[in-house]
């Protein structure tokens, strides 16, 4: 259960860009720390986080191959292949009961995908194996009951069909023109295995920073005593926002958030509960963070936070800073920027060694 709340928080946070370190109905600096959380030891601790990953040869050619397979095109088969399942064809078909042609049983040039089980069973399993230029007699029955024309229920039947063309889809190959359609800003094969291994390299970076930030919040959070609960509409505002959010990625995807949770193997009531007691645990990171900021004098300025937004709504895609701030459905700015200062701090004080 909380393995399926950790994902679920991490794709919210993806979506915010802002993370969770702020309050949405008070600026983290105007907050009386003091009377939440007493802080312990926070400057020169230790922590071990796995050594950041190297690219690989293998890594990078695996996540080509990736891409490579997200775009496949359709291509004629050779002369003299026979179709297979997931091939397109084009046929041509007659359809005859005892002997005569019946109303809806003939088509000239019907495309057609195998395994699609648009015809009725045994049509497209019997064209497996045909050729392009051949005829087939295909003997089958209409379903009973057969709900399209209920008076051909279990009727035999016997398809005449003659095989046009037959398109097979296909991996596309690692070539310059390929590279310039995926409109990343390459225009050769090597600029592109360039590219890519400067991608995930950068990915590494990240996925090692974020361990040494969960390794610095766990530990310093680890050395706190917090004197009462983080406020309620703090909570409650942030679980809000969790949700809105959430609501909107089981939308994208045409569900509901009951429907969408349930999908995970959980029910809305399991979802609450966790949410919420995520929303509080972020809350007490975010009032943890200020404390080390009003006690090491950490302060952040409007052009910090113009620069962070800038920043973040070019890296998003968004056209404008207003589009990524209509966006994220939050205010206190500055409460990101002072998070990402403190732990900054945080890391020139601590000793990190990895495995």
């Amino acid at each position: 259960m909380k393995k399926r709340l950790v994902v679920w928080m991490g794709m919210v946070a993806s979506l915010l860009l802002l993370g969770g370190c702020g309050s949405e109905t008070a600026v983290l600096s105007e907050m009386k720390t003091g009377s939440y959380v007493k802080l312990g030891e926070y400057k020169g601790i230790e922590i071990s986080v796995p050594a950041k990953a190297e690219v690989t040869t293998d890594l990078q050619q695996n996540y080509i191959g990736y891409i490579l397979s997200s775009h496949p095109g359709w291509v004629e088969v050779a002369e003299g292949e026979a179709a297979a399942p997931g091939d397109i064809v084009n046929i041509d078909f007659e359809g005859r009961i005892d002997g005569e042609l019946f109303d809806g049983g003939s088509s000239q040039g019907y495309e057609l995908q195998l395994g699609s089980h648009t015809f009725i069973e045994g049509f497209e399993d019997g064209l497996v194996g045909v050729s392009r230029g051949e005829t087939k007699d295909l003997s089958l029955h209409f379903p009973d009951p057969y709900q399209p024309n209920p008076d051909l229920s279990g009727v035999p039947v016997v398809f005449t069909v003659t095989m046009n063309s037959i398109q097979r889809q296909q991996i596309p190959e690692l070539t310059d023109a390929f590279v310039q359609s995926l409109d990343v800003g390459c225009s050769t094969v090597e600029e592109y295995e360039e590219y890519v291994r400067n991608l995930l390299d950068e990915e590494m970076k990240n996925t090692y920073d974020r361990n040494v930030e969960d390794a610095l919040i766990g530990q310093v959070m680890s050395g706190c005593s917090f004197k009462k609960d983080p406020p309620k509409a703090m909570v409650d505002q942030y679980y809000d926002r969790v949700v809105r959010r959430m609501s909107r990625i089981a939308a994208f995807g045409g569900m509901t958030l009951e429907a969408y949770v349930n999908a995970q193997g959980s029910d809305m009531e399991g979802f609450e509960e966790e949410a919420r007691a995520g929303a509080e645990e972020s809350c007490r990171e975010s009032i943890m963070l200020q404390a080390v900021a009003n006690a090491e004098g950490i302060t952040v300025s409007q052009e910090e936070v113009d620069a962070m937004l800038s920043e973040q709504a070019q890296a998003g895609g968004y056209e404008s800073v207003e589009a990524l701030k209509a966006d994220l459905d939050y205010d206190n700015y500055e409460d990101y920027v002072m998070c990402d200062k403190v732990l900054a701090f945080l890391r020139e004080q601590a000793v990190i060694s990895e495995y």
